[in-house]
């Protein structure tokens, strides 16, 4: 295991005994200068030492609270899909780390501009000057600089808050009261929560932040695709023996998917989120789905992005990409509502 993945156990509190229990203590101690920095920033923004931007169009932010792993990508792309067929011209502003998630957004969004740069005042206005007349803040949440006529906050419906720490603690990015600052609530990964569940996230969410639009989602498997481009129906998946490589932050739900399919899982290779493959790790997978006589190999977009500059002569014929698209199972109605209030004002 790396070190990294390690830590990031201890942060999700997977690890337990005495050497667990010494670091979580370093971790926490270092939670508290982040929460300082945290306050600062906030203090800054109140007070008006730092200034947010206006522009001259809607602008919608689409982030979460906590490391990853909601499906901040998919939303932003559902976001743009949606406003190009209210006949506006969107973009996209990224900051552009995660590199694997620009190339997805640019590949599924063909006629919408993409702007990579970390300064999302630049951006917006290069959009601007484009003709873009929706700006679309990918990761927006944290990055406050541009001013946003709607905060679209997505939280992961098995783990919304974490174990409640902030980072490097927990996966917090922000203290939980931050939600305030959302207009819309988008619950991920709704299918893989309980009723029950599902209803406390609610109920803390109206606690903190009364009245707010709250939605529905999922990850909906919509194809496959093969390195060539060709398209297969999810039904080629069923009864078939997979083997499953991703390097994201849920790889869990990644095999919930494939699996509800009805493929039959027979090796996972889970990697960290944002991993960089190498050669090695082709030969590897090779190597391990021929031992267990795996008929495909299956990837996320986000991977295959990643593993298409490998050779990959010795598994080609096996790989297919998995294609997702974020399914909003309810109150789609309440988030068109507020999306296009925007347009209108």
């Amino acid at each position: 295991m790396s070190f990294r993945s390690y830590v990031l156990s201890l942060m999700k509190d997977e690890r337990k005994g005495p050497t667990a229990l010494v670091v979580k203590g370093v971790l926490r101690v270092l939670s508290w200068f982040y929460a300082a920095g945290i306050r600062i920033v906030d203090w800054s923004y109140a007070s008006g030492m730092r200034k947010t931007h206006k522009m001259d169009v809607p602008v919608i932010s689409v982030g979460n609270i906590t490391l990853g792993g909601t499906g901040k990508t998919p939303m932003s792309i559902y976001l743009a899909e949606h406003f190009l067929s209210c006949a506006r011209k969107p973009a996209v502003l990224t900051r552009g780390y995660g590199r694997d998630e620009c190339r997805m957004i640019k590949d599924e969004l063909a006629d919408v501009p993409v702007i990579v740069g970390q300064d999302r005042v630049r951006s917006a206005r290069r959009a601007l000057r484009e003709g873009s007349d929706v700006l679309i803040l990918d990761d927006g949440f944290q990055h406050r600089r541009v001013a946003r006529d709607v905060n679209v906050l997505l939280l992961d419906g098995t783990s919304p808050f974490g174990n409640g720490c902030l980072f490097p603690r927990g996966i917090l990015r922000e203290p939980v009261s931050s939600v305030r600052r959302a207009d819309i609530f988008v619950i991920t990964k709704a299918d893989r929560a309980d009723e029950a569940s599902l209803a406390k996230v609610r109920d803390r969410l109206e606690s903190i932040a009364p009245g707010r639009r709250v939605i529905l989602s999922r990850h909906k498997p919509t194809f496959l695709t093969d390195v060539t481009g060709s398209a297969y129906p999810v039904e080629s998946l069923k009864g078939k023996k997979v083997c499953l490589a991703s390097g994201i932050v849920d790889p869990d739900y990644f095999a919930s998917l494939v699996e509800a399919a009805g493929a039959a899982v027979v090796l996972r290779f889970d990697h960290t989120d944002h991993y960089a493959y190498g050669q090695n790790d082709i030969n590897r997978i090779s190597a391990g789905c021929a031992e267990k006589d795996a008929e495909m190999i299956i990837v996320t977009k986000k991977d295959y992005v990643k593993i298409k500059k490998l050779d990959l002569s010795g598994i080609e014929d096996k790989l297919f990409i998995l294609n997702v698209v974020m399914d909003i199972v309810s109150g789609k109605e309440d988030l068109v509502s507020g999306l296009d209030s925007v347009l209108r004002g």
